[in-house]
């Protein structure tokens, strides 16, 4: 649908430059368009998970090993639900979620590049900060809101780290043709250019403007056209504000119109001329969107190359020519459908995980060793103070650690391999277990990385979090004299969870040092940078605590004697200091595969 420009007047607009140097103008989409397209989408999660977990529920009633699968579904379901819905319909769908879709919305990079997947994971990362503070269990999104309205891009939290602006999809608009024919001539105007676009945006507007707030809009707009009115004074007292001003807008609009009536001619017959051709670039637009650039043959690549140069050209003279609103509206659509479409193919260029999990990540660790360390002092550091504590105090070791009780079967003290679970772990119950832990796990890293953009308050209170709790539980074990079963269960996959634990909170501390630290740049410009700097150390941190999950699900509740667990934690620690010292030391040869 066409959008002429006087309706969106009074929404926040932003310019970019494309590399063919025309400007494509976006319309910034408001905080009520933007929490219903999250209201939709939260419907659509919420719907799917109740629907998911009743037929699970029944499932499960068809013996055990269904039960077992059912609930390890569930838990995965859950976990992509929270931190997968946005962030995978975002980066796969072209900056679109459902809800995004419904309400004509989409995510794009604020040089007017498509959205990348590195840019999506980054900002839905930082969801859990935007939707603080969270009352009765309720994430409230006030932090978020605020940071749209304040923002000049009406950018959240996660877009200022990602670099990503949300605009009025420029997908859905009518076929390029023929514009109409300019009106005939009304009159001289008396506005200007300037006061007319300020009347027609308050016309645009005044219904849906509470009563209170219409009153006091128009009583300024009319302030300021009060010289429009004076000539005919008499009636207009007899008139509220907004009578008057809707009036002298009727009276204004056809005058207007019919002063770009000579320049209206030219863009009419340039959009009758570029009928076919434009036609011709439309279903091509069509064909690569939905399957990408990828399904057209080599010969339609570069007649749609050809094509998309003319429009943009079109563009720049639609401009000139003083276009009707819809018909640049609709040139400017297609341009920007265009240059998405395009830039989207070129950018998919990106380092394959083998190399990256060899070589690149690695390198990530070394490079960020100084926040890493931080980390790894305050975890472990805390976690010491919280044992030395309970041991001096058992009794505090049930506030710290309420929900841990040494059960009867690991109180034969010497005895290190006394069960620490109270029961065994069944065959089937093992994927339950290791799903349940492993998505719990990267959610504490994944929070932990968001909250370093509260200046890396929210990364402190995650470790020292993590490593009293941790440091309680091994004294209340020591006080009863049983530590070393504690430890065995722990040794197995411990070395490699702490660990990754320890790599997200310098990745949260990296992040946090773009507003304590920004350096020689903007805070905005420290956050985008250090954002995509940091990920890699998160993705990293996601695959080992997967590993450690599979490991303490599958491996840990086995009954081994304790010097094997002892052993296999042992040689973990081995491996990844091997791994994390050197790999990926050797750069790779100019003009070899990366």
């Amino acid at each position: 649908m066409n959008t002429p420009s006087s309706s969106t007047a009074l929404h926040r607009r932003v310019a970019v430059d494309t590399p063919e140097h025309v400007r494509l103008d976006y319309v910034l989409a408001d905080l009520g368009s933007r929490v219903g397209a999250l209201a939709i989408d939260l419907a659509i999660m919420v719907g799917t998970s109740l629907l998911l977990g009743l037929a699970l529920y029944y499932a499960g009633a068809l013996g055990d090993m269904m039960q077992s699968v059912s609930a390890t579904i569930l838990i995965f379901a859950v976990f992509l639900a929270q931190w997968g819905y946005f962030m995978l319909f975002e980066g796969l769908g072209g900056g679109r979620t459902p809800g995004k879709r419904a309400i004509g919305l989409r995510v794009v990079h604020v040089g007017g590049e498509p959205l990348s997947f590195r840019g999506s994971v980054l900002r839905n990362l930082i969801r859990a900060v935007d939707f603080l503070p969270v009352v009765s269990g309720i994430p409230s999104g006030l932090v978020g809101a605020v940071c749209m309205l304040v923002n000049r891009r009406a950018q959240r939290l996660g877009d200022l780290v990602a670099g990503t602006m949300v605009v009025r999809d420029a997908g859905g608009s009518e076929l390029l043709g023929g514009d109409e024919l300019p009106p005939a001539r009304a009159g001289r105007p008396l506005l200007s250019v300037e006061q007319f676009e300020l009347l027609a945006g308050y016309v645009a507007r005044r219904e849906k403007l509470a009563p209170e707030i219409q009153r006091r809009v128009a009583a300024s707009v009319v302030k300021a056209l009060a010289f429009a009115l004076a000539r005919d004074a008499a009636d207009a007292a007899t008139r509220t504000a907004d009578e008057n001003l809707v009036r002298l807008h009727e009276q204004e609009a056809p005058r207007h119109a019919a002063r770009r009536g000579s320049a209206s001619l030219q863009a009419a017959t340039m959009a009758r001329e570029r009928r076919e051709e434009w036609a011709a670039y439309v279903d091509l637009v069509e064909r690569g969107r939905k399957r990408g650039l990828k399904s057209l043959s080599e010969h339609e690549v570069q007649a749609f190359g050809q094509l998309y140069r003319g429009v943009t050209a079109d563009l720049a003279r639609a401009r000139t020519y003083g276009a009707s609103p819809g018909l640049l509206g609709t040139v400017q659509r297609w341009a920007g459908a265009g240059h998405n479409l395009l830039y989207r193919a070129r950018g998919r260029v990106a380092v394959s995980l083998g190399h990256w999990v060899a070589a690149e990540f690695p390198r990530a660790v070394r490079l960020y060793v100084r926040p890493i360390a931080l980390a790894t002092v305050l975890f472990y550091g805390s976690g010491i103070v919280a044992y030395i504590a309970v041991r001096d105090d058992p009794l505090l070791g049930r506030t710290l650690s309420p929900g841990l009780t040494v059960r009867a079967e690991n109180t034969e003290k010497g005895n290190i391999n006394a069960r620490y679970l109270e029961e065994d772990v069944e065959g089937s119950d093992m994927p339950v277990l290791a799903s349940a832990l492993m998505t719990n796990n990267v959610a504490v890293t994944f929070s932990a990385f968001a909250g370093g953009l509260l200046a890396g308050a929210g990364t402190l209170y995650i470790l020292l979090l993590n490593g009293i709790g941790l440091g309680a539980g091994f004294g209340v074990y020591a006080n009863e004299g049983v530590l070393l079963v504690l430890l065995a269960w722990v040794s197995s996959h411990g070395v490699i969870e702490l660990t990754a634990i320890c790599i997200a909170g310098g990745a949260g501390f990296g992040l946090g040092s773009a507003l304590l630290m920004p350096g020689r740049r903007t805070r905005a410009e420290a956050l985008m940078e250090r954002g995509r700097a940091f990920l890699s150390l998160i993705a990293g941190t996601a695959i080992m605590l997967v590993a450690a999950g599979l490991i303490e699900g599958f491996y840990s509740p086995l009954q081994l004697h304790a010097g094997w667990k002892f052993a296999f934690g042992g040689m973990t620690a081995v491996l990844l200091v091997l791994y994390f010292g050197f790999a990926g030391r050797r750069r790779p040869t100019e003009g070899s595969a990366a």
